[in-house]
């Protein structure tokens, strides 16, 4: 759990999790410490790892916590984050959407109840409004409102004017979230490579997955599949019958894996730095 220098986001680090101050390049800090969430003063165009924005948060001030969801990408973010800050806060938590009309009740409930699935200690509440002042009107004095970030639902728009500032507060303050793909280096796990000028035969007898890193002072030179050792010379080494190294890099989202399964016949994918350093492997 990173934090960055303002207002209220080291408490709200502390609260959602382990609090790293991120001093320096954030980029290579969230991947050194293999962070998954990053809070900071305001939400920038920074999207390596789900974000959260502290917005007048004060702790103290805060008698109960409410996720404003909908169909948007960052909902469920925002449930969970809700959902933490209520339970270490030790206060009422709940979960609420609003639909503006009565043929909207159902799609909307059916996504809240999705939601909901996933952060069962919030209570969920579906609201008729057709406006963010409508929805604040509901809230408890010292509710703090956690929203996801703008370009979601209708109701999420509402909170947000030109420039994507918040133009709406609540009693206990505001947070926004923003998820992003989950990426390589928050998955990779340890790697495991054979060197080039090992022998063939040697190789082989170590078994493992059906395709291999091969490594080089640290760095992925090759790719050694097991079936080629078969066809190899008796003489042959690992330089020899290797691959050019195919790989993800350590900012690729996870998803990208896919597209190299049958690749990899089933085995882990390769990942590297930006100084092509063999760092973990990825599995399919």
């Amino acid at each position: 759990m990173l934090w960055t220098r303002g207002h209220g986001c080291e408490e709200l680090a502390g609260i959602l999790g382990k609090p790293v101050f991120a001093e320096g390049n954030l980029r290579e800090k969230c991947i050194e410490a293999r962070a998954d969430l990053v809070v900071q003063r305001r939400l920038t165009s920074f999207d390596l790892v789900d974000s959260i924005a502290s917005n007048q948060f004060d702790a103290k001030q805060v008698t109960s916590v409410t996720a404003a969801v909908g169909e948007g990408p960052h909902s469920l973010l925002a449930g969970r984050v809700a959902q933490q800050i209520a339970v270490a806060l030790d206060v009422p938590g709940s979960l609420v959407s609003a639909a503006r009309n009565a043929a909207e009740d159902l799609s909307i409930r059916e996504n809240l109840d999705w939601i909901g699935e996933h952060v069962p200690a919030l209570e969920r509440r579906l609201e008729q409004v057709t406006s963010a002042g409508g929805l604040l009107s509901t809230l408890d004095d010292g509710a703090l409102l956690v929203l996801g970030a703008p370009g979601g639902s209708w109701l999420q728009r509402q909170f947000f004017g030109p420039g994507r500032q918040l133009i709406h507060g609540a009693p206990g303050g505001i947070v926004v979230v923003r998820s992003s793909p989950r990426r390589c280096f928050q998955a990779a796990e340890p790697a495991e490579a054979i060197a080039p000028w090992l022998s063939v035969s040697e190789a082989a007898k170590l078994g493992g997955p059906a395709v291999v890193p091969v490594a080089a002072h640290g760095s992925l030179v090759g790719l050694f599949r097991l079936e080629t050792a078969l066809d190899a010379a008796g003489e042959a080494i690992v330089q020899d019958v290797m691959e050019e190294p195919v790989f993800l890099s350590v900012d690729d989202p996870v998803d990208a894996a896919s597209d190299l399964g049958s690749f990899f016949d089933g085995a882990p994918v390769p990942i590297v730095d930006h100084d092509g350093r063999l760092v973990g492997v990825l599995p399919i």
